[in-house]
């Protein structure tokens, strides 16, 4: 199985360099990379270029132009220039553990969506990391616990790993929690229901909104944690200007059972 690992970013090179580090040392070994990159300067291209230097795995740069925050499209335009099975999306400041990739791949199953956990660096260490001069870390379970000893993340039971038991099942239909910093899913099953809706423009619920499409098209959650997990580098939290619009069209994929949106992956060529 082929997964495409799609890391969103935008104008902050510092962390998307400690992400990609992390993306091109992973355990499995059939998988592409591609960077997601919502119209960030031309930093952010040079960073990508001096990592596939390094790199023995694909890293595939797709960008559009900044028009305000569009996550839902640029991760749509990354879906079309990738081509594995299985799709992982990460956001640009999540750093990976090396078996991460193999984790997710563990538990994909065809008809389920996998979100994962994450483990929150506190501000101090994650600002350590981005201003070192020898800034990766190879991030273990047995490292995270020597961190969070030292008082430098806020919680560990994430990187708890626990067998594919049924707990994993218990929650089918709920979409809360399920966010694209971490979810796994099929191409085929991203394929049906059109992808992202491109209208979600301004932070917040594109994501939220594919989750439900998927489930209301029978493409059921699979819990992730206790098992897959991400790094996540602290930053403020994003400006949430526009997320009473975004909750209105999200509400209506709840409330009209919709599938498929008509402004999503296959749109994604008549939009600049």
């Amino acid at each position: 199985m082929k997964v495409s690992l799609i890391i969103t970013t935008y104008n902050w090179p510092d962390a998307l360099k400690l992400v990609l580090l992390s993306a091109t040392r992973q355990s499995y070994d059939n998988y592409e990379v591609i960077v997601a990159d919502d119209g960030s300067e031309s930093t952010t291209k040079t960073t990508i270029a001096n990592i596939q230097k390094l790199s023995h795995t694909p890293i595939i740069h797709v960008w559009q132009k900044d028009k305000g925050f569009r996550a839902a499209a640029i991760r749509n335009r990354a879906v079309a220039k990738s081509s594995g099975d299985y799709i992982i999306f990460i956001d640009g400041d999540c750093i990976l553990h090396s078996h991460f990739i193999s984790d997710h791949a563990a538990l994909s199953e065809k008809g389920f969506f996998i979100p994962g956990s994450r483990v929150k660096l506190k501000k101090t260490y994650s600002e350590k990391l981005l201003n070192s001069q020898h800034p990766f870390t190879f991030f273990t379970r047995a490292s995270i616990v020597k961190l969070w000893l030292l008082g430098k993340v806020k919680r560990i039971h994430p990187i708890i790993k626990l067998p594919a038991t049924k707990f994993r099942y218990k929650r089918p239909k709920r979409w809360q929690g399920a966010v694209t910093c971490n979810l796994g899913l099929w191409r085929e099953d991203f394929l049906s229901v059109n992808g992202f809706n491109n209208d979600f423009i301004g932070w917040g619920l594109e994501d939220s909104d594919l989750i439900v499409r998927l489930i209301n098209n029978g493409i059921y959650r699979k819990d992730g944690k206790l098992n897959s997990f991400i790094i996540h580098l602290f930053h403020q939290e994003a400006s949430r200007e526009n997320e009473s619009i975004n909750r209105k069209k999200f509400e209506l994929s709840i409330q009209h059972n919709i599938k498929v949106t008509p402004f999503g992956f296959f749109q994604i060529e008549n939009i600049e």
